[in-house]
């Protein structure tokens, strides 16, 4: 979604939603590995970002993961975010983004076009639980190979906060343009670098020879023989989504 289509912080929104090789995938990133174990530990995971329909400034965010139940079933789970370009400042923390001035006024420069490229503010209400996020585009392969994410957030109804950063590929798998000893690796270290973080932090992914827990045989097995839902919820809430999803569940069943 999304691919080939340059609009508001052209290299930025590119970068953040996979798109300028002229590939279709029904989805933009897949996640390589990440350093949240409470946030990134969920294998095959899939992000998707594209546009809204009632702002070509924003975009939508819906990630797709697969999670393993206490009774050990697999099953898909989905979110929703509104993404908004906000501007920087100097309260910006290590990766360009850590911190928000928590005024709201980044979000009211992002949308006078005021915005900085790469800093993105991610909001949700999901089951009651209102998120806010800062994301930014810390650093992305001139070919779109890869890119490294850096995330802050808080959920104030739940009284937690976290921050991370992921290392994204267009397959899950670690980018070929990043193995050890090119520069590209390199790029990927000082990416992390500027996050605060070394390799051998992230969760998901060891060393690039040794392949990935996130896409493993396992996972992947599974995955092939039950796809995930990749279509885009849209401009709807996601508690209206999964009320139409159970509606059409309950529709189907009744046949």
């Amino acid at each position: 979604h999304f691919k080939g289509h340059f609009k508001g912080q052209a290299a930025s929104q590119a970068a953040e939603d996979g798109a300028g090789d002229g590939q279709h995938e029904d989805w933009s990133w897949k996640v390589v590995c990440g350093a949240n174990p409470a946030y990134d530990a969920f294998p095959s995971q899939h992000q998707t970002f594209y546009p809204s329909a009632k702002n070509p400034k924003n975009l939508w965010y819906d990630p797709v993961f697969m999670v393993e139940t206490v009774d050990g079933r697999r099953i898909w789970c989905k979110r929703h975010y509104k993404c908004t370009p906000r501007a920087g400042g100097a309260a910006e923390g290590p990766a360009g983004g850590a911190e928000s001035r928590g005024d709201g006024e980044e979000e009211k420069a992002g949308s006078l076009g005021g915005s900085t490229p790469g800093l993105w503010t991610l909001t949700t209400l999901d089951n009651g639980v209102a998120s806010r996020e800062l994301w930014t585009v810390v650093d992305a392969a001139d070919d779109l190979s890869w890119c490294v994410l850096h995330y802050t957030g808080a959920a104030a109804r739940a009284g937690s906060s976290y921050v991370g950063a992921l290392l994204c590929s267009r397959d899950g798998q670690w980018p070929e343009s990043a193995a050890q000893g090119t520069p590209g690796f390199e790029r990927v270290e000082a990416a992390l670098a500027k996050c605060g973080l070394e390799l051998w932090e992230l969760y998901g992914h060891g060393p690039p020879e040794r392949g990935s827990y996130m896409w493993g045989a396992e996972n992947l097995a599974w995955a092939e023989a039950n796809p995930p839902d990749l279509e885009p919820i849209g401009e709807m809430t996601v508690q209206a989504w999964r009320q139409q999803e159970r509606a059409a569940a309950a529709a189907a069943g009744g046949l």
